[in-house]
């Protein structure tokens, strides 16, 4: 399906961009969650991993990077900090010692549970007055959104 050309160089302006406000609204989000998540003790990106080490089977800083969209450089310093503060560990993969699996202490299975709650709450805030339908269709549009890029990036 051709691109339609909503964006050309003689009408374009930055803020009025989707990469724009995906950006922005993502750099405002993660504020917010920084302030939510702060009676916790951690911050939205200290978040990000655990509850992605709690859900995901086989955990790795891999597969956690990519999951969130970061480089492993980036996850990494914020493992060793859950680590330091007693939150996750690190195990070593039996079948290749290269792969760490990462793995949540009991201290951090119990901060994890009270995530969810606060998370929820900052989301149906980010979602104030959408209708179910709405929510619905702006998923699929971001899903969409997505699939482009991962297709464009493909071709590169």
């Amino acid at each position: 399906m051709p691109a339609n050309e909503f964006y050309k160089p003689d009408n374009y302006h930055p803020q009025s961009s989707v990469a724009y406000l995906l950006v922005r609204n993502k750099s405002i989000f993660q504020r917010l969650a920084d302030t939510k998540l702060a009676e916790l003790g951690i911050t939205a990106a200290q978040m990000s991993v655990l509850i992605l080490v709690s859900y995901v089977d086989d955990a790795s800083i891999t597969s956690v990077s990519q999951l969130l969209g970061v480089n492993s450089a980036a996850t990494l310093r914020v493992v060793h900090k859950l680590e330091s503060m007693g939150l996750i560990k690190r195990i070593p993969s039996k079948k290749d010692g290269r792969v760490i699996r990462l793995s949540l202490t009991l201290g951090g299975k119990k901060l994890a549970k009270l995530i969810p709650p606060r998370w929820c709450d900052l989301l149906n805030g980010s979602l104030a007055g959408f209708t179910t339908k709405e929510f619905e269709q702006f998923k699929d549009f971001l899903a969409r959104v997505e699939k482009n890029n991962l297709l464009q990036l493909e071709s590169v």
